[in-house]
């Protein structure tokens, strides 16, 4: 989890101008970071983690239940004696690791391509600033 909220850390530090990313959309590569940002563009993905690291660390309202329904079998295994409560914290605790990671993955992508994108402004503005050649 730590992992996560470095990774989120880092690309608020670095997306000073968040308004730079709408439009912008990530090219599809091999590498997986970069293969599930779909049809959006990257200031959404970038209000989607800075939201989501808030949810993380508690400072949202709680969930309303009825939008998270508890399938059957989750239901079976709480009513249930028999419980198994650690492999059910196991089960989620996965999970969570898994949505984290790829919540991680996109982060450094995206910080990524931000920093290209300052890199480009950056390097107009010094070719357009720089003085014509004397000819004499």
């Amino acid at each position: 989890m730590e992992e996560y909220f470095s990774a989120i850390r880092k690309m608020e530090h670095a997306v000073m101008f968040p308004s730079l990313l709408r439009g912008v959309y990530m090219e599809q590569q091999d590498d997986a970071s970069t293969g599930d940002f779909g049809n959006r563009d990257l200031y959404e993905y970038y209000m989607q983690l800075k939201s989501i690291k808030l949810a993380v660390e508690g400072r949202l309202a709680p969930l309303n239940e009825s939008k998270h329904q508890i399938t059957s079998r989750e239901e079976v295994q709480e009513n249930g004696e028999e419980a198994d409560l650690e492999g059910l914290l196991y089960h989620h605790f996965t999970g969570l690791y898994r949505v984290l990671t790829h919540l991680t993955r996109k982060a450094n992508a995206l910080t990524r391509k931000y920093n290209e994108i300052i890199g480009q402004i950056n390097q107009s503005e010094i070719t357009s600033s720089s003085p014509a050649p004397c000819l004499h």
